[in-house]
C-alpha cells in the first residue's frame, strides 16, 4: 500500500472520463470528498490535499471530522444525493445515534441544517414559514463571517459570495483562509490611522476665516502651515495642515484670496482724499 505510487500507473485521459461520470452519479462534491479522504488516508498533507481540491482548509477538517464520527455517511452530499442513503451502520456513538435519529424524524417533513463544530453536532430543522437568517446592518463582520462560513462549507460559490460582500474572489478566499485559522479577528481591520480625532468647531472655523483674512489684508502668507500654527496658537488646539485645507476649500476661502485684495485696493482708492 504504501508504494502504490510506484505500482499503479495514473492516466489523464482515463481520469477525465471516470471523474465526471461519477459525478453524473453521485454528485461532483461528494466524489470530491471521496478523493480527499483516499488521498489522506494514503498518507497526503492535509492543507495540500484540501488546497488540491480547491476546499477550504476548515471544510476538509470537518470533513475528517464528520467521517471520523458518522463514516461513509459523511462523503455523501445530501444535496445532490436527496435519495441515497447508507444503512446497516451501527452508530459509533450515543450522541450520533440521537443525531441519525433526529435526522430520520425531520428528514421527511422539514429541510435541515447539521451544524458540526469540532466533537458537537446539531441538527437544526428550517421551517417553511421562516427560512430566512436576518442580520443587523449594523454588524458586518456577523454578515462577513455568516457568508464566508457559507462558503468554506460549500453552500456559496467563491464568486456568489465576492457579489454579497463586494468584494473580489480573491479577497473573499483570503479572508476565508484567515477566519479558518484566526477566527473572527481575523476578519478585524488592525490598521490605524489618527488615534485622536480633533473635531473642527465652530471656534476653529471662525478663527480659520479670521487668520485667513487677517492674512491676505496684511499681505501675510495664506499657506496651510501659517494658518494651522496660527489656529492652534488661537485655539489651543491641535488640528493638522490637512484638515484646514479641506476647510479651506469648503468654505471657498482660496477663491477669495485675490479677489478680497482688489476689493479692499479699490475702497482704499475710494476713501482716498479728494476721490
Amino acid at each position: 500500500m504504501t508504494n502504490f505510487q510506484s505500482e499503479i500507473s495514473f492516466s489523464k485521459k482515463f481520469l477525465e472520463k471516470r471523474i465526471p461520470k461519477a459525478g453524473s452519479l453521485i454528485g461532483a462534491k461528494t466524489v470530491n470528498r471521496i478523493i480527499g479522504l483516499a488521498l489522506f488516508l494514503l498518507g497526503g498533507s492535509r492543507e495540500q490535499i484540501s488546497n488540491f481540491l480547491e476546499m477550504p482548509v476548515g471544510t476538509f477538517f470537518s470533513l475528517l471530522t464528520r467521517f471520523r464520527n458518522r463514516g461513509v455517511e459523511a462523503l455523501i452530499d445530501k444535496r445532490e444525493n436527496k435519495h441515497l442513503t447508507l444503512t446497516n451502520r451501527k452508530p459509533v456513538n450515543e450522541t450520533e445515534t440521537e443525531t441519525t435519529e433526529t435526522l430520520e424524524a425531520i428528514g421527511a417533513t422539514s429541510p435541515c441544517l447539521e451544524v458540526v463544530f469540532g466533537q458537537q453536532s446539531k441538527v437544526i430543522t428550517i421551517p417553511p414559514e421562516n427560512n430566512k437568517i436576518i442580520v443587523n446592518p449594523s454588524n458586518p463582520l456577523q454578515s462577513k463571517t455568516l457568508i464566508l462560513s457559507f462558503m468554506s462549507s460549500g453552500f456559496l460559490t467563491p464568486k456568489e459570495a465576492s457579489e454579497f460582500l463586494c468584494l473580489s474572489q480573491r479577497h473573499v478566499r483570503d479572508l476565508s483562509k484567515k477566519l479558518e485559522t484566526g477566527d473572527i479577528d481575523a476578519l478585524i481591520d488592525k490598521r490605524q490611522g489618527q488615534q485622536k480625532d480633533y473635531v473642527f468647531t465652530e471656534e476653529i472655523k471662525a478663527e480659520l476665516i479670521q487668520q485667513y483674512t487677517l492674512n491676505v489684508v496684511t499681505g501675510g502668507s495664506t499657506s496651510s502651515s501659517k494658518i494651522t500654527s496660527q489656529i492652534n496658537e488661537a485655539c489651543n488646539s491641535s488640528v493638522s495642515q490637512r484638515a484646514v485645507r479641506q476647510h479651506e476649500a469648503k468654505l471657498g476661502l482660496n477663491k477669495i484670496k485675490y479677489s478680497l485684495s482688489k476689493l479692499l485696493k479699490e475702497l482704499k482708492k475710494k476713501s482716498e482724499p479728494g476721490r
